[in-house]
């Protein structure tokens, strides 16, 4: 009956109802039932249930789930069920977790029964596997929802984290990756959690578990994960990390995803993805104690301790060897080295030593090897980016280094036609290709920035720019690169003007030099005002506050009175003083200067984004306010101040944030619109579906009604012919035994019938005799009325052609010949026709001679095998 009410019931809402009703009597069942095996057959129905009807199960079971969590510890059974059924409510379908909001608002409604969490704390001291097992996966989906509310629960319970620390230790192998994953999700964003799971000795329980897993096990990634949840942004739990020593364990790690367990057989071939993932994720813990964004202790003290446990040697192995690690790995480990060596002079200088030996057996040094891959076009950019940034961390408050690369471009140091650092920069600053320029001009810009005397010690450098020709200085080079370009090229104009603010800033003879040459001057005051070139024009703003900067150096470098006069007097006529402040004061609230502002490593995803300097937009705020005093002649400076800029950020992030609420929002509602109309043509195609299958029932009931009638008729038909066999059977009998009777009463009877039946044999043979002579002379007659029938056809045909040729020869009246061809056609055919009827006649009185032919041969068959059946003898030529 249900299988025909899915049919002709109400539908999809009837059907809803349905389920809801059966979940309520399986509640009920659960609620009332005394017998344990009618509760746990109904929980294990629920469960089944829980995928179609998610939100009944949820809501009307939850006060039974958690009577059983509170009051049914000591039954397992019931407790694994009813564990497993409570994350089968909290998962969905789809992968995606974080737009479950009916998982949201079940695990909201669970957090607040006050039972809940101590009992599922509770359950977790019990040794029961499944029971275990499912309260971890659980607590896991909980955290996944409503991960902060769970985080403060278990925070709120006596020892509660000590308690799901504990579960790491247990022996099976299933449970303790479980409280791993669950661990992961307990340490998101939550200080507190996270030195409470330090101070539990956490991270020599994980480090234990990744020693003992294979090197491509995903359980090392979630262990590696948990401990890059506890280092990063949390100061305390760096401080325990490296104080107890694990900075040396961490070593061992690496060494051991790098070269293998096994050193004298190291493995060579490609690595698997997931033992390439695991390192990635070792490298990045490594970034988190030595990020720039840490306390400058604890950066530094790990910095120490990594070259002291000869990790960094480890990594710059990994750089100048060919260990065959892939493209992501390489680029991980260049950002590492550059975050250990940045701002550690000790560090530096062991990086600066180190060396790469080369096919020609020759030493090549390190800092040699990174501006070799930096200037290469074919590397990657995420790793020419990254090799970019180890050698910035190495110029990093490092001026014996930025001397020795200055040194090496001065003509004092006469090279024999090496390589040398200062001339790949500076070959880069001359490349043709913008990515390479820029990257040239910024470490070039590095070298000079903090250190004033190496600015007019870069004005000694010569530079041959063409083979013939006297060479000129750098500073003439990159003001004539600059201003060749006109307003294409952005990315290039954009690092050489970098370049010159950062040198001519602090340097009269600089800015003397720069200032003899009227045509850079005039590109500068032609530029600011132009409204048409290359890029964006968030890009085109940035390179116009940047040439309104260094106008502004020039105006502040130029000594002597006269020639700073009419510096001013050519920007008050050209440009305007309100056009230069506007447009340094618009540098800050470009998406370029944002972008930069945020970290010190280069954050660019592609070539283009790269475009002004994080350490140039220090210097730049750090003199913008007094460089724009100089053009107001009371040095005040009303314009933008550091809070109006933090002000116009907050405005940008919040205007930001709100369009992304919106976009969030929209992107809800037509995701809901896509479900509601999936859910209809879903709906239409079943209901199309259901009235076809309907019209097919209604069709295979009516044949099944027949069928059935058809079936009853048949069934008394064969009874009725079953009885009429009987009776047929029993006449015979009767008719047998009565034949019998009267033979018997014969004196001699078997002679008596025996010349009965050759009487008859005789005349059926007469008969055939008299029938085959008949037969004769009907073929014969047939044949006669045959060959008279072709005669006449033959007469109707010359009659016919006789008449053509008359019609045809004639002149006379045509009634005349009508009438003569009707009347001799009509007598021929009705001739013909006269003829055909007797054939006719003549052929079925054959047949029936042929029947009578037949019936008496038969008969004779039959006397023939009763005499052989009495015992006589039939000589007859045609017997068979």
């Amino acid at each position: 009956m249900a299988y025909f009410r899915s049919f002709f019931g109400g539908g999809v809402e009837s059907e809803e109802e349905n389920g809801a009703e059966m979940v309520e009597k399986f509640v009920e069942r659960v609620e009332t039932c005394t017998a344990l095996e009618d509760r746990r057959d109904a929980l294990r129905a629920l469960r089944s249930m829980v995928k179609k009807y998610r939100l009944a199960v949820g809501t009307m079971g939850m006060n039974v789930f958690m009577e059983i969590l509170d009051k049914e510890r000591s039954n397992p059974e019931l407790l694994t069920l009813t564990l497993e059924t409570l994350v089968a409510v909290l998962s969905s379908d789809d992968e995606n977790t974080d737009e479950d909001e009916l998982g949201e608002r079940l695990a909201e409604v669970m957090l607040k029964k006050q039972v809940f969490l101590p009992s599922i704390l509770s359950i977790l001291e019990t040794f029961d596997f499944a029971s275990r097992r499912c309260s971890i996966q659980l607590l896991t989906s909980l955290l996944r929802h409503r991960g902060p509310e769970v985080q403060n629960g278990v925070m709120n319970q006596p020892m509660g984290v000590s308690r799901l620390v504990d579960i790491i230790h247990d022996n099976r192998e299933v449970v303790r990756n479980e409280a791993v994953l669950m661990l992961c999700e307990l340490s998101r964003n939550n200080s507190q959690i996270q030195q409470l799971l330090a101070y539990d000795n956490a991270f020599v329980l994980l480090f234990g578990i990744v020693e003992s897993e294979p090197l491509d096990s995903i359980v090392i990634e979630d262990c590696l994960f948990v401990i890059l949840n506890l280092l990063r942004k949390n100061t305390m739990n760096q401080q325990l990390f490296r104080e107890n020593g694990l900075i040396n364990r961490i070593a061992g790690v690496l060494h051991t995803f790098l070269y293998g367990i096994d050193e004298e057989s190291p493995d060579t071939n490609e690595w698997p993805k997931q033992r390439t993932a695991n390192l990635i994720f070792l490298l990045q813990i490594i970034r988190s104690l030595v990020s720039p964004d840490n306390v400058a202790a604890n950066t530094h003290a790990a910095q120490k301790a990594m070259h002291q446990c000869k990790m960094l040697h480890e990594l710059c192995r990994v750089l100048l060897s060919e260990l065959g690690v892939s493209v992501e790995v390489l680029t991980e480990t260049v950002i590492v080295v550059a975050e250990i060596i940045r701002g550690n002079y000790t560090n530096q200088e062991y990086f600066a030593s180190t060396s790469l030996i080369t096919q020609e057996n020759t030493a090549r040094p390190s800092l040699l090897v990174l501006l070799i891959s930096m200037t290469a076009e074919k590397q990657p950019f995420k790793l020419r980016c990254a090799v970019f940034y180890c050698f910035l961390s190495y110029l990093h408050e490092n001026e014996f280094g930025k001397t020795k690369l200055i040194d090496t471009l001065l003509p004092s140091s006469q090279t024999d036609g090496s390589l040398t650092t200062g001339g790949l920069v500076c070959q880069a600053i001359s490349s043709s290709e913008p990515v390479q320029a820029w990257f040239g001009s910024v470490a070039l810009l590095h070298c000079i920035i903090d250190v004033d005397h190496l600015r007019e010690q870069l004005l000694r450098v010569q530079l041959t720019v063409t083979v013939g020709e006297a060479p000129v200085s750098l500073l003439v080079h990159v003001s004539n690169l600059l201003t060749s370009m006109g307003n294409r090229r952005v990315q290039m104009r954009a690092g050489y003007l970098m370049l010159l603010c950062a040198w001519l800033l602090n340097c009269p003879k600089a800015v003397s030099q720069f200032t003899a040459n009227q045509e850079n001057l005039h590109y500068l005051t032609t530029q600011i005002v132009d409204e048409c070139g290359e890029g964006t024009e968030s890009e085109q703003q940035v390179l116009k506050g940047l040439m309104a900067f260094l106008l502004l150096v020039c105006l502040q470098g130029t000594s002597e009175s006269n020639a700073k006069k009419s510096l001013e007097q050519l920007i008050e006529r050209r440009i305007s003083k309100d056009t230069i402040t506007a447009a340094v004061e618009g540098v800050s609230r470009t998406e370029q200067f944002v972008r930069a502002a945020q970290k010190p490593q280069p954050l660019a995803k592609t070539p283009n984004e790269l475009f002004i300097d994080y350490h140039f937009i220090k210097l730049f705020k750090a003199n913008e306010v007094s460089l724009i005093k100089q053009l107001s002649p009371s040095g005040e400076y009303n314009g933008t101040t550091s809070d109006a800029i933090i002000m116009s950020f907050k405005d940008l992030i919040k205007r930001q944030d709100e369009e992304i609420s919106v976009l969030k929002q929209d992107a809800k509602r037509s995701n809901s619109e896509l479900e509601k109309l999936r859910k209809q043509i879903e709906e239409n195609k079943s209901e199309q579906e259901i009235e076809q299958l309907r019209a097919q029932l209604a069709q295979n009931l009516d044949v099944n009604q027949r069928a059935q009638e058809m079936q009853y008729q048949i069934q008394e038909l064969q009874r009725v012919n079953q009885q009429w066999q009987a009776e047929a059977d029993r006449y015979k009998q009767w008719a047998q035994q009565w034949q019998s009777y009267q033979i018997a009463q014969l004196p001699n009877a078997y002679d008596v019938v025996l010349q009965q039946l050759q009487q008859q044999v005789t005349s059926l043979e007469q008969q055939m005799a008299y029938g085959y002579e008949a037969y004769e002379q009907q073929s014969q007659t047939l044949f006669q009325k045959e060959s008279e029938t072709s005669s006449w056809k033959k007469r109707a045909e010359e009659a016919e052609a006789k008449l053509q040729q008359e019609m045809a020869q004639r002149s006379q009246p045509q009634q005349l010949e009508n009438g003569y061809g009707h009347a001799s056609g009509s007598n021929v055919n009705g001739e013909v026709g006269d003829s055909k009827v007797e054939l006719q006649k003549l052929k079925a009185e054959q047949e029936d001679l042929f029947v009578l032919l037949a019936d008496q041969e038969s008969k004779i068959r039959q006397y023939r095998k009763r005499l052989r059946e009495t015992g006589q003898q039939v000589t007859d030529d045609e017997d068979e």
